[in-house]
């Protein structure tokens, strides 16, 4: 499978409500609308990167 992300339940829905997406490198990119409080929370900070394959930079 080439066409998804495998992620933890929380990463897939604040994905899926384009809170969280990532970059061409896999770093994460997180709303602005997600504050502090909510990033600790959910576990989502600057650090977080997904690997792609060659086939999912196509």
């Amino acid at each position: 499978m080439n066409n998804g992300l495998l992620l933890c339940p929380n990463h897939d829905e604040l994905f899926d409500k384009h809170l969280i997406s990532f970059d061409i490198n896999g770093k994460i990119v997180i709303s602005q609308s997600l504050n502090e409080t909510a990033r600790v929370f959910l576990n989502v900070n600057n650090e977080l990167r997904v690997k792609f394959n060659e086939k999912q930079l196509s």
